[in-house]
């Protein structure tokens, strides 16, 4: 019986933390996790001709945000390895990131996700995560994590998907 209500009390807090967030298409290849409140995507063209589309939405003190670039060219996943960690390292400095802690690559299922810890010029904790297909690449982030749970936050990062290649 114990058990049972163990098993009921973690499935509600974990139906709550992702309550707030809603699955949508982000592009074609691709959805995430997004509140509701802030599903526009704003969509603007690099350089190169990718296309950018990009989120963020304030809960609290709690911002989360989602950038997605489809690539014109289609990648080998070494390749796309590479690409993901120079658009991440490249996305700090707008971010006004200081400092990351510890950069943890996931290989599987023809895809890369990378998994890592920053920390602004402001002394504020962030959690990312990006993945990548070599077609699409994404970094979601939370910033503020002191002030969420890890739950909550865990639940919007995790939320990217690739959609299954037809």
């Amino acid at each position: 019986m114990e058990n049972l209500i163990a098993l009921l009390a973690t499935s509600l807090v974990l139906r709550a933390a992702n309550s707030r967030f809603r699955r949508y298409v982000i592009c074609p290849g691709c959805s995430a996790l997004l509140h509701p409140a802030a599903k526009r995507l704003h969509v603007r063209r690099t350089k190169d001709g990718d296309r950018l589309l990009f989120n963020e939405h304030k809960i609290g003190t709690v911002k989360y945000g989602m950038i997605c670039v489809q690539l014109n060219k289609v990648y080998s996943l070494e390749k796309s390895e590479e690409i993901l960690v120079n658009f991440i390292n490249r996305c700090r400095k707008p971010l006004q990131i200081e400092c990351n802690q510890s950069m943890e690559i996931e290989q599987g299922a023809g895809q890369l996700c990378l998994t890592d810890y920053w920390q602004d010029k402001d002394g504020i904790d962030w959690k990312i995560k990006g993945s990548t297909n070599g077609k699409i690449i994404s970094l979601l982030y939370v910033r503020n994590i002191t002030d969420t749970t890890v739950t909550s936050h865990d639940a919007f990062l995790n939320g990217f998907r690739f959609s299954p290649v037809q």
